[in-house]
């Protein structure tokens, strides 16, 4: 992102006779010496007047952004504005337009966010976010009872913070996050898992989990509960797969169908949950072959974090490269061949047949080759 072209689009609104500040993640990115990757403008000039001067798409008019292209780099541009009550605890209903910016940085969520800088780097602070970021600290901006139930979704924001930048929840913001904790069951869950993998991704993530557990937001998060408090205990933080797998493994292997994962996911976390709980202590060939490579890795570094196995990486690739056959069309016998020595039509029997001699090549008590099956499917009982 372009903070040169962000700062020239400031003049021009100037020009035409209109406040304009940037604003939120991008000045405290900015103060912290750290890579940003959305701008946000704030300004006094009206979503129409906006668009009557730029190149503009209305992309959240109701709120009063819209999005300009401007030296071929897209910014959002939000109107100064006071939010109205909120009845789905995630959007204002109704919002009110301002000419004070100071009334667009109050409803903002925290003060490190509420820091403006004009297009001279001038910083203007009316919340003491600088303080803030300087203390590592994060605070609501005014009452944060009144923040968290405008939006829900900031109270898992502050966990985000928190596993990115590893500051601290002040202690009133933190209070108010516990008392506020049952309105994340309010917010839709695209929104709410969006936000927990995030959280999942910060180098500080160790911090967060023990932050969520003593607000007790890890209660309303459907099976992560003793997920959470395990994970929080490990000295490595794992990968996001293996929280989530690790998780409802101790779920049981039972994954609420709230969660939003895609078909990919939820079955790769519901087979790796089961093979976890199946073989805690080592995974047969049987198993490998059956659940294949994938999921026995994923499977394996469940039990390793929760001190059932050892990490096996390795040997678990190395042992699925030697399997005597990955599929039943590496059969020595083919399904038209069983059935000429048995002299029966295909049906039911034929697939329990091919499983039994599968699972007796894989352990070892049966060789892939055709005397040794002839004679196996010979003797029988079909």
């Amino acid at each position: 992102m372009s903070l040169k072209s962000a700062k020239n689009l400031i003049r021009d609104l100037k020009k035409h006779g209109y406040q304009a500040y940037l604003v939120g993640g991008v000045v405290r990115d900015f103060l912290m010496k750290a890579k940003f990757s959305d701008i946000d403008i704030t300004t006094s000039a009206k979503p129409y007047e906006v668009m009557k001067h730029f190149k503009a798409v209305p992309t959240g008019i109701k709120y009063g952004t819209i999005t300009i292209m401007y030296d071929n780099v897209s910014f959002e541009v939000t109107t100064f504005r006071t939010d109205g009550p909120t009845s789905d605890f995630r959007h204002p209903d109704s919002v009110i337009y301002s000419d004070n910016v100071n009334d667009d940085v109050m409803r903002r969520d925290f003060t490190m966010n509420g820091i403006l800088m004009d297009e001279y780097q001038n910083i203007y602070d009316y919340v003491g976010g600088q303080r803030d970021i300087e203390h590592k600290i994060i605070r609501a901006i005014g009452d944060p009872n009144e923040r968290f139930k405008e939006d829900a979704l900031r109270m898992l924001r502050a966990f985000y913070f928190q596993s990115k930048l590893g500051f601290e929840i002040e202690p009133v913001t933190k209070q108010a996050i516990q008392d506020n904790a049952h309105l994340i069951k309010e917010l839709a869950m695209e929104r709410i898992h969006a936000e927990l993998i995030k959280i999942l991704k910060g180098k500080h993530l160790k911090t967060a989990l023990n932050s969520m557990i003593e607000t007790g937001i890890h209660k309303v998060l459907p099976g992560l509960e003793k997920g959470i408090i395990h994970t929080a205990n490990l000295e490595e933080m794992p990968f996001i797969d293996t929280f989530f797998a690790l998780s409802f493994t101790l779920n049981n292997g039972f994954i609420p169908a709230k969660w939003t994962f895609s078909n990919r996911h939820r079955h790769k976390y519901q087979k790796a949950s089961e093979l976890a709980l199946m073989h805690p202590t080592t995974i047969p060939d049987t198993a490998l072959y059956h659940y294949g490579l994938e999921i026995s890795l994923l499977a394996n570094k469940v039990n390793f974090n929760l001190g059932k196995q050892s990490y096996q990486n390795q040997s678990l690739q190395e042992r699925f490269n030697n399997l005597p056959l990955k599929s039943e069309l590496d059969l020595a016998l083919t399904s038209q061949e069983i059935m000429n020595i048995v002299n029966k039509k295909a049906g039911a029997w034929l697939g329990k047949l091919k499983a039994h001699m599968i699972d007796h090549i894989l352990e070892k008590k049966l060789s892939n080759n055709k005397e040794a099956l002839t004679s196996f499917v010979s003797t029988y009982e079909v």
